[in-house]
């Protein structure tokens, strides 16, 4: 593949992550249309008993999700888009039936009253104790799209950060879905910063090298040459993110994608390296604090 064909999936991989965040949404709203359906199903039954006539809505009624289902930027959003869990139907009735079992549904559902606070934190509670922990529908997700392998907790974690700033105010219309990147400003950080990264390997694994006592270049994983060609282009190139924040950040996605032992490998290089590029006057910092 060129760098042009691999720019393209990169790209395609961050615009979908939009995607999935609305993917949750439409879980939540799913989970609770099933619970209508049983509910609508056990009523019309010939010989419905009196519970079943008189049911507990509390949870079809949900005005959180509610406001969710009926608001006018989500169905915009996933008819336009084509978001659909048809295919997944028997992912959101498994979840149905765990989630008719956890402690917190059933504290919801007995309380004698409820406040808005309370329907907004069942649905938190679906989201961390449910919706998180659950395989099947990680999984789906990823047979969905394999660019979401790696996206889930991130969008999962803002999905919970737009429900925990909802109100009880908000109406068809209000606009309280977040974007979960700046189109010109983040697609360009990723555009260079991959760039940089395939034009440059070369010299900078060349500066690597000088730093691994006792372990030649060929030796090291792919991914931990990856890792630090991509740190040592962030160092260089973009002169507002604080050495600090990208030391901290590569060391971070190492623990996630190396072997156990990498980080601190990893971290001792980039060190010398930070090191090494300011007395070459390469690494240069501008703006409030970034002066050096």
């Amino acid at each position: 593949m060129t760098i042009t064909e691999v720019e393209r999936d990169l790209f395609k991989s961050i615009t979908k992550s939009t995607d999935l965040y609305y993917h949750i949404f439409l879980l939540i709203t799913e989970i609770q249309r099933r619970a209508f359906l049983k509910i609508d199903a056990a009523r019309n039954r010939k010989l419905a008993s009196q519970r079943e006539l008189n049911p507990n809505t509390r949870f079809i009624d949900n005005p959180v999700i509610n406001q969710i289902a009926n608001n006018r930027k989500f169905k915009t959003y996933v008819s336009t888009n084509l978001i659909s869990l048809n295919e997944c139907q028997d992912v959101v009735a498994l979840l149905y039936d765990r989630l008719l079992e956890m402690d917190f549904f059933k504290l919801y559902m007995s309380k004698p009253s409820v406040t808005y606070e309370d329907h907004k934190k069942l649905v938190l509670d679906m989201i961390t104790d449910l919706i998180a922990e659950d395989e099947d529908f990680d999984q789906a997700m990823e047979e969905k799209n394999i660019f979401w392998n790696d996206d889930f907790e991130l969008v999962l974690s803002i999905v919970y950060k737009t429900v925990k700033n909802m109100k009880e105010s908000y109406t068809e219309d209000t606009v309280f879905f977040i974007s979960l990147y700046n189109e010109e400003e983040d697609l360009s950080f990723a555009k260079t910063l991959f760039r940089k990264s395939i034009l440059d390997m070369k010299e900078n694994l060349e500066l690597v090298d000088q730093f691994t006592t006792n372990w030649e270049l060929d030796r090291i994983s792919d991914m931990d040459k990856l890792i630090m060609d991509a740190a040592i282009c962030e160092l260089k190139y973009f002169p507002s993110i604080p050495v600090k924040v990208t030391l901290d950040e590569y060391i971070e996605i190492s623990k996630n994608y190396c072997s156990p032992k990498s980080s601190g490998f990893i971290n001792g290089v980039l060190d010398k390296t930070v090191a090494l590029l300011k007395e070459k006057n390469e690494i240069r910092k501008v703006g409030r604090g970034l002066m050096e």
